[in-house]
């Protein structure tokens, strides 16, 4: 879970460039309206120069806690977006199964899950080391991984609740309506409002 891999402030000692990239993240949620909070951390994570902050997206199907790693060092931004929902362990090899399916069509990020409390979540990350980020790329980051997780959630919870076979399930969802909004064609998600504003 991204929440206990979070970092806890700047130290005085670290190179200004080091707050690049969280300077960028951090603009770019203030522009868009996005309401957001800085993680506490564990010792580790402050010595490796990282940032996590959280938000909640809202969707048309459920609403996500969302965290964006940032991780100054290594010069890689990561989004995690996870599911309101933890499956039991008896349906975690179906849950896996349906993940899986859906991950072999996506061009970007992934669905994984957590078998030791059932937590689903989607992951993207983006490495810039040598580059800038923009934010264009933060805003691709933010909205595919959200867009993708709330396309896909109804499928998820009919697997595990309903039973429903995988592969059925992952059509149902892929043929849905997409949200038509934003150069990647989904809904720009955003905090206390819908994903297809």
């Amino acid at each position: 879970t991204p929440a206990s891999a979070i970092a806890q402030g700047e130290s005085p000692e670290q190179p200004q460039e080091d707050f690049a990239l969280l300077t960028a993240v951090k603009s770019y949620l203030d522009s868009s309206g996005l309401t957001y909070t800085r993680q506490p951390t564990r010792n580790s994570d402050n010595n490796n120069n990282t940032v996590i902050l959280s938000l909640t997206l809202n969707g048309h199907n459920s609403s996500y806690r969302t965290f964006i790693d940032i991780k100054a060092r290594e010069q890689r931004v990561t989004v995690y977006v996870e599911t309101p929902v933890k499956i039991p362990p008896s349906m975690r090899h179906a849950a896996t199964e349906f993940c899986m399916r859906v991950n072999y069509t996506l061009a970007m990020g992934c669905l994984e899950l957590d078998f030791r409390d059932g937590e689903v979540r989607y992951r993207m990350a983006v490495d810039v080391e040598g580059s800038t980020l923009s934010s264009e790329m933060i805003r691709t980051q933010i909205m595919v991984s959200a867009a993708t997780v709330d396309r896909f959630f109804p499928g998820l919870m009919a697997v595990v609740f309903a039973n429903q076979d995988t592969t059925t399930a992952m059509e149902q969802c892929r043929n849905a309506p997409a949200v038509s909004s934003g150069s990647a064609g989904e809904g720009i998600p955003s905090s206390g409002t819908s994903m297809s504003q």
